[in-house]
């Protein structure tokens, strides 16, 4: 009895074996899933599209309230790219302050590690934690400036 019940494990291994050997040689996956949870990544990939921001951090340089406070950022935006012209630079509206941050870092230490690459420049930078593009939209932000409310 033992014999048979062996014998019966070690054919079931052996044929398991050669079948996943099989699969992987023809070289496709085969997936068998339930029709929610497709849908429910479906779902998941289109919001993804349509809302591309997720928490990271960024590093903040200026920020300015009162007359002319518009202005203000957008001069001293432009002074930003006339230093760093591939700077991905965001405007942000706090009420009622303008605030001007640089980069899109998923890490504290990515955005300290830029932070100390312009520290020479902006030497009263600092890291915010912000909403940061998740993926690349060239064409939504053509002047690389976006105006948020800050969360």
């Amino acid at each position: 009895m033992i014999k048979s019940i062996v014998l019966s494990l070690v054919t079931f291994l052996v044929f398991s074996i050669g079948n996943i050997q099989a699969q992987q040689h023809e070289g496709y996956v085969l997936i068998h899933q339930d029709v929610a949870i497709e849908n429910l990544l479906k779902k998941h990939i289109k919001v993804n599209e349509y809302y591309p921001w997720i928490s990271g951090y960024r590093v903040q340089l200026f920020s300015v309230s009162g007359v002319n406070s518009r202005d203000k950022i957008n001069l001293f935006k432009a002074q930003v790219l006339s230093k760093y012209p591939k700077a991905k630079v965001y405007i942000v509206y706090q009420e009622p302050y303008y605030k001007l941050r640089l980069g899109d870092f998923r890490t504290k230490l990515e955005a300290l590690n830029f932070l100390n690459s312009i520290h020479k420049d902006f030497p009263s930078g600092f890291v915010v934690v912000d909403k940061i593009r998740f993926k690349e939209v060239e064409e939504e932000y053509k002047d690389n400036t976006k105006i948020t409310d800050g969360e």
